[in-house]
């Protein structure tokens, strides 16, 4: 529960400064955040062995679940990117002129590729003749939707840097969304790498036993 109430903690806390609907521009981050505080990170936790609220349910359900979800999150993003550039247009600004805005660029197009992956994993028959086995897909999957969590958080880390975030934001709500976004950061990360990482195995030596226990044991079989 821990984590949900982080993601709800985090959003909450962006949608509070922000205040939807004052401008806007305020619905950038409300949207943004809504998009990948709160639903890319449930999607994403629908597969947690200690998270999830449906961990119970088969696995072909959750998969449906997290791309219901994943579809959401990116129409709150498109959404959300679609705000910020018409105000940047109503305002005759430059795109893309801070790190925040290139990096976000970067983690839309990185989140669009993911889901054109998830996609081809879910009906793996369309690229059948690549020859691509399906544990391997999951692999980059899990692999690339953890690059698209981390693009995430740092553009976010960017956002709280920002003029606008640090002219409506008190000491304690900044440190307040930057310590729950660590921590999604962190259970994204702990997750997808115990998950599909490989593990390393241990092998244990085998005792080393002499002539004459060989021997005794060779009688004790007779």
């Amino acid at each position: 529960m821990v984590a949900h109430f982080a993601a709800l903690a985090f959003t909450g806390c962006i949608i509070y400064v922000a205040w939807p609907g004052s401008s806007l521009f305020s619905w950038h981050p409300t949207l943004m955040a809504i998009a990948m505080g709160l639903l890319m990170f449930e999607a994403i936790t629908v597969f947690s062995p200690s998270s999830s609220l449906i961990v119970s349910w088969q696995r072909s359900t959750k998969a449906n679940i997290h791309g219901f979800m994943i579809a959401a999150s990116m129409c709150a993003a498109i959404a959300g990117f679609v705000v910020i550039y018409y105000n940047k247009e109503l305002n005759n600004k430059e795109h893309f002129t801070t790190w925040h805005g290139t990096m976000g660029l970067i983690t839309f197009v990185w989140a669009c590729v993911q889901c054109t992956g998830g996609v081809l994993l879910k009906y793996n028959w369309i690229i059948s003749s690549w020859k691509i086995r399906l544990a391997d897909m999951k692999l980059y999957h899990a692999t690339a939707g953890l690059c698209a969590f981390t693009f995430v958080s740092i553009t976010i880390v960017l956002a709280l840097f920002s003029d606008w975030f640090n002219s409506v934001a008190t000491g304690t709500t900044w440190w307040g969304a930057f310590a729950t976004l660590g921590c999604l950061s962190l259970m994204v990360m702990q997750q997808i790498t115990t998950a599909y990482l490989p593990q390393s195995r241990i092998i244990k030596p085998k005792p080393i036993t002499s002539k004459q226990d060989k021997r005794k044991e060779r009688k004790k079989q007779k």
